[in-house]
C-alpha cells in the first residue's frame, strides 16, 4: 500500500514540437501515480500571479489540449502573464470506436455526470445508444450501462494540484478551462470548490441532462459551444451517440436564476465567426454569466476547425501510447476568452465600441 501522503517528483522534459515547453510533475493519489503539466510565462517575477487549469476532453491528453485543442494555450499563458497546468485524466488502453474512428486509448474525467446512469428524471442515454468501453474503478451496478467516464476521485485530484501550486507560488486568482469532457470537469468543479475560483470557461462540455449542478458561491461563469456541434449538442439535448445532455440555455437560466442576475442582454458579434453573445450582470457578488454560441462551428475549441484536435499527445507525455501532436496555431480562439474570462467589464466596455464599428448586430 502507497503512503497517502501525496508526494511530487519533477521530471523535466521539453516539448520539441513548440518553442514553449513545459514541466511535467508526478503526484502520488490515491495510489495511483498521476501527472500534470506545468507552464510558468516567461515575465513570471514574485508579485501576485493567476492560476489557469486547463482540462482536456474524452480520448485526449495534457499536451493535447495545450497543442492542439486549443492551438498553443501557452502563448497565450505569456501574453497574459499566467500560469498554466494541465492535469492528465486517468487513462488506460482498449479499442473502442469513438466518433468513427477506432483508438487504443482511452481517457477522461470523473465530472459526476459521465460516470453514471441515472438521473432525477430518467436515463443519460437512449436504450440504443452507442457504448463505450468502462473504467475499472467503476461500480458497474452503480454506475449503469450509460457511464462512459473514470469514476475516480479527479475533482480532489484537480483540488491537491492548485493546492500543491499555491504553496509554493503567489497565487492571485484560480481560473479553470476545459473542452468537452473537460469542460464538464471544469463545470463540475465550479460547483464543488466555488470559494476558490475567480471564474471558469466551459468549452462544448454540458453536463448530462437533468445533472446540472449549480455553485454555492457565485463566481464568473463563461460557456461556449457550437451551433453544429453533435457530440456535446447546445440546444438538441441528443448527441449523434444518442445520449443526453442538459441544454445550453437551461444551464445560464438556471445559474443566473441562482446567482439572482438582474439584467441580460444579447448580441450578434460577426468579428470572427458569428457568434450570438449573451451576457446576465448585476448578479450576486458582481460576476457575470456568458453564454456564447457560435453559428459557424461544431465539437471544437474557438478558432479551431479540426473537430478531432487534442487527441494526441507531444514528447513531454512520451510513455503515453497515442497519435503525435501537429502545430496548430489559434488566431482568434483563445484571446476571445481569456479577455472575457480575465475582464468581467471587457464586455460591457467594448459593447458601445463594436457596435458602432458595425462588427456586432444587435
Amino acid at each position: 500500500m502507497i503512503n497517502k501522503t501525496v508526494f511530487s517528483i519533477l521530471l523535466i522534459y521539453s516539448t520539441g514540437l513548440f518553442s514553449t515547453s513545459m514541466d511535467r510533475v508526478e503526484i502520488n493519489f490515491d495510489d495511483e501515480i498521476r501527472h500534470y503539466l506545468i507552464y510558468k510565462p516567461q515575465q513570471i517575477s514574485s508579485e501576485p500571479i493567476d492560476l489557469v487549469v486547463g482540462l482536456h476532453g474524452y480520448t485526449g491528453t495534457a499536451s493535447g489540449f495545450e497543442s492542439e485543442t486549443t492551438g498553443g494555450f501557452n502563448v497565450s499563458a505569456d501574453k497574459y502573464n499566467f500560469i498554466a497546468i494541465y492535469p492528465q485524466g486517468s487513462f488506460f488502453y482498449e479499442s473502442q470506436i469513438f466518433r468513427g474512428i477506432k483508438t487504443d486509448y482511452v481517457s477522461s474525467w470523473n465530472d459526476l455526470t459521465g460516470s453514471k446512469t441515472k438521473t432525477p428524471t430518467g436515463e443519460t442515454c437512449a436504450l440504443d445508444a452507442i457504448k463505450y468501453v468502462k473504467y475499472k474503478n467503476c461500480d458497474l451496478n452503480e454506475a449503469g450501462r450509460c457511464a462512459w467516464a473514470s469514476c475516480g476521485d479527479d475533482i480532489g485530484f484537480i483540488k491537491k494540484i492548485i493546492d500543491d501550486i499555491k504553496k509554493i507560488n503567489n497565487i492571485r486568482n484560480v481560473y479553470v478551462v476545459g473542452m468537452s469532457n473537460g469542460g464538464m470537469m471544469a463545470h463540475a468543479f465550479a460547483c464543488k470548490h466555488s470559494e476558490i475560483l475567480k471564474g471558469v470557461i466551459n468549452v462544448g462540455g454540458a453536463p448530462h441532462l437533468g445533472l446540472n449542478c449549480i455553485p454555492k458561491k457565485p463566481l464568473n461563469y463563461i460557456i461556449y459551444a457550437g451551433i453544429k456541434d453533435d457530440v456535446v449538442p447546445p440546444i438538441k439535448i441528443q448527441s449523434f451517440d444518442k445520449y443526453f445532455y442538459e441544454p445550453m440555455e437551461s444551464i445560464t437560466n438556471q445559474w443566473s436564476d441562482s446567482f439572482e442576475c438582474k439584467e441580460k442582454k444579447s448580441i450578434y458579434n460577426n468579428q470572427n465567426d458569428t457568434i450570438e453573445e449573451k451576457i446576465f450582470y448585476n448578479c450576486k457578488n458582481n460576476v457575470q454569466i456568458i453564454s456564447l454560441l457560435n453559428m459557424d462551428r461544431g465539437h471544437t475549441w474557438p478558432g479551431i476547425d479540426d473537430r478531432n484536435a487534442g487527441n494526441c499527445r507531444t514528447s513531454t507525455q512520451n510513455d503515453i501510447f497515442f497519435n503525435k501532436c501537429k502545430e496548430f496555431i489559434n488566431k482568434w480562439g483563445n484571446e476571445y476568452l481569456l479577455d472575457k474570462l480575465f475582464n468581467t467589464s471587457y464586455w460591457m466596455n467594448t459593447l458601445e465600441i463594436i457596435v458602432n464599428k458595425g462588427i456586432i448586430n444587435l
